[in-house]
């Protein structure tokens, strides 16, 4: 049915409600699509109509001439598009979120066997020890399993981007044209919870570093045909280091959402959309109701369960949501066959010779940076400084180093935190702004209130007064 809101009105259809009212036991039978205005189409469904889908196809995986794949299906049964590139913008950043099972991998899959069928320079960074993506190995221009090779994989292809920015500068170009002279390059960063969260046991001044290179990344490569793609279990700021400008700059492409908690599909809902059509968590199976789960908890009987939803996702572009399915894959002896046979239908994309002579000794030498971080050498094992950019042709010579250095006074926030209270006591805000809370790369101020709750719970600072904090080892609280 379309339905339309009142005139001076806007239309809002929260699905749970809408379902209730129509006396719908299973939510997930209704689909719901708006303008973000005033009009909309509500479907009700006999069956879920995502639960079966066909596998891809090569034809499916070529773009069509606004750049665009089709990634799976819609409800409706119209292709998912997805955007690989996009002729005015260039190169796009990407989000994928999702739990374990969720289907992310096989999405990640068929949009980098995509890239290959597309003629698109293809690199992975696999923070999973190369287990979440395998069947990518060896099948791309790159690919980079572990931190520390994720880590360099990311050094390298920003040393690739610095190399063309250089180039395109002697050149006079201030855009990117796709094949005049490079190729497009996507970078597939799965995993990147592993690399930045706070909880990931890993040294600040590796995760500082990381995140520098990719906040960084995502705002100057696009106008040199190179886009990043981030994939990951969660968006929390804890688990991006602390970065706001990771995550902001994930969400100007496609947002692809699959099965996570609720909370995490609320804070996702809330700030990529537009708020008209409610996103609702993906559940685990389909066709399992709260009915159904509230009778078997009545009657003691075990929990019913159904096909899982694994690939079903809400794909949100430009602010509009929608629910998808990625092509079904099946996987046999432990991959997914039919998408090492798509990959595998065209030929490997590669660099430029300079490129690919730029992209490799730049990995080399930030494997050693990252080594040397993640064992907790602050300096990067004595990383050399940044080349200096130049307007020349020689700028382009594949020798200079462009592998971006960790920060010099890379420290943990809870170091600043008592480096701002050496001098005596400070109120919160002040030292939020000692610590840079809310500068650009610089950490939230829900972080800085964590950080002096742990140090408290040391006994490294107590609150004086409310609001006012000081060293343990410098002040009397009392």
């Amino acid at each position: 049915m379309r339905v339309e809101a009142p005139d001076t009105q806007l239309l809002a259809l929260p699905r749970l409600p809408l379902a209730r009212a129509l006396g719908v036991e299973d939510p997930e039978l209704l689909m719901i699509e708006t303008d973000g205005m005033a009009h909309g189409v509500v479907t009700l469904y006999r069956e879920h109509p995502l639960l079966t889908v066909r596998e891809a196809t090569p034809d499916d995986l070529v773009m069509d001439r606004h750049g665009r794949i089709a990634i799976g299906m819609r409800h409706d049964g119209r292709p998912a598009r997805w955007p690989l590139y996009d002729p005015e913008l260039g190169a796009l950043t990407d989000l994928l979120v999702g739990a374990p099972g969720s289907g992310k991998s096989v999405t990640l899959l068929t949009l980098i066997a995509a890239e290959r069928t597309n003629g698109i320079v293809s690199v992975v960074a696999d923070a999973q020890d190369g287990m979440s993506l395998p069947e990518a190995e060896g099948r791309v221009f790159h690919f980079g399993a572990g931190q520390a090779e994720a880590a360099a994989t990311l050094a390298a292809y920003s040393a690739v981007a610095s190399y063309r920015q250089e180039v395109s500068a002697a050149n006079g170009w201030g855009s990117f044209t796709l094949g005049k002279p490079w190729r497009l390059a996507i970078l597939t960063m799965d995993e990147i919870n592993r690399m930045l969260a706070m909880d990931s046991g890993l040294p600040a001044p590796f995760r500082m570093w990381v995140a520098g290179m990719l906040g960084a990344g995502q705002i100057t490569w696009r106008k040199v045909g190179m886009g990043v793609r981030i994939a990951g279990q969660s968006i929390h700021l804890a688990d991006l280091a602390d970065s706001e400008k990771i995550r902001a700059n994930a969400k100007n492409g496609s947002v692809w959402l699959g099965r996570v908690n609720s909370s995490m599909t609320r804070s996702m809902a809330s700030d990529m959309t537009t708020g008209a059509v409610e996103i609702t968590p993906v559940p685990k199976y389909f066709g399992v109701t709260g009915t159904a789960e509230l009778d078997a908890a009545w009657s003691g009987d075990e929990a019913p369960t159904g096909p899982v939803t694994a690939g079903t996702a809400w794909l949100i572009q430009s602010g509009q949501p929608y629910l998808s399915r990625v092509w079904r894959a099946v996987k046999e002896a432990r991959t997914y066959p039919s998408l090492i046979g798509l990959m595998e239908s065209s030929p490997l994309v590669d660099f430029t010779p300079p490129e690919a002579d730029v992209f490799r000794r730049a990995y080399d030498e930030a494997l050693t940076i990252a080594v040397a971080l993640l064992e907790g050498d602050e300096d990067g094992g004595g990383a050399p400084a940044p080349a200096a950019p130049r307007r020349t042709e020689q700028a382009a010579d594949a020798g200079s180093s462009r592998v971006p250095t960790p920060p010099a006074t890379a420290r943990t926030l809870q170091v600043l935190v008592l480096d701002a209270l050496a001098a005596g006591q400070l109120r919160t805000r002040e030292i939020r702004k000692a610590v840079g809370a809310g500068t650009d790369g610089g950490p939230s101020s829900g972080s800085v209130d964590n950080a002096l709750q742990a140090l408290q719970d040391a006994g490294l600072v107590a609150r004086v007064t409310h609001g006012v904090w000081a060293r343990t080892d410098q002040a009397d609280p009392s």
